[in-house]
């Protein structure tokens, strides 16, 4: 094998595990959002208890005054009714005494359904706290492994790239360049490998000619499928 395919062959390793690995970043802030959906999600509950408890504190309020102004208005009519000497005039003041109790009955009724709304209401805070709480430590932790992969995965990846730097800089100018359009075009992986008579980057069976090219291993060939570099590995199994 030639100094220029054993180059090739180099480029081809650190492009393959370049590609791994930039895959697996790519997959960490779906991860990240998941974490943070959680979080937001729990916290969302949480604030919708505290809304309801603020609007139900604010409805009890409402017909307990409501209340205590029909009482007023009851403790009233039953004054006149004391002083009514008139058959007529106690009959209307009876009427409105029951129209007016009748309607602080309802609004009492309506305030203990309340009352019970928050009393279920309350019951349910600690438990929505509880579960906030530990979907904030665990996405913490979880968000703390991420930055720590997201770190070692730039460090990889960086390392890498410095690899192919030093690998490209030893190809002649002509084949850097065409390697280089290869790679650019085709994801980060310009030369593939051979494997069972296809491209193992598209997957296409090579021609018998192209395969019989292949094999002299003294020059590079290219895939009629996908465009790629193609090549058998060094029989030696040198490579990075």
């Amino acid at each position: 094998m030639t100094d220029e395919l054993r180059h090739h062959w180099i480029l081809h390793e650190i492009d393959e595990e370049a590609v791994r690995h930039e895959g697996e970043r790519a997959k960490l802030p779906a991860q990240r959002q998941a974490f943070e959906a959680r979080v937001a999600g729990e916290r969302r509950k949480l604030a919708e208890i505290d809304a309801r408890a603020a609007a139900l504190d604010k409805r009890r309020r409402e017909l307990e005054r409501d209340i205590a102004t029909f009482e007023a208005q009851e403790k009233k009519y039953r004054v006149q009714l004391d002083a009514v000497t008139d058959q007529k005039q106690f009959e209307a003041v009876q009427h409105e005494i029951a129209g007016v109790a009748g309607k602080r009955s309802d609004l009492e009724t309506q305030a203990l359904t309340v009352m019970d709304d928050e009393e279920r209401n309350t019951g349910a805070r600690p438990h929505a706290a509880e579960v906030l709480a530990r979907a904030e430590r665990e996405s913490g932790e979880g968000l703390a492994r991420i930055a720590a992969e997201q770190a070692r995965l730039d460090g990889l990846i960086a390392a890498l790239d410095a690899r192919r730097v030093e690998t490209t800089a030893l190809l002649e100018p002509s084949a850097r360049t065409r390697y280089e359009r290869a790679r650019l075009l085709r994801g980060g992986r310009g030369v593939a490998a051979i494997d069972k008579g296809a491209c193992g980057g598209c997957y296409r069976n090579l021609a018998p000619h192209a395969l019989q090219e292949a094999r002299k291993r003294d020059h590079l060939i290219v895939c009629d499928g996908c465009g790629r570099l193609v090549m058998l590995p060094p029989e030696d199994g040198a490579g990075t």
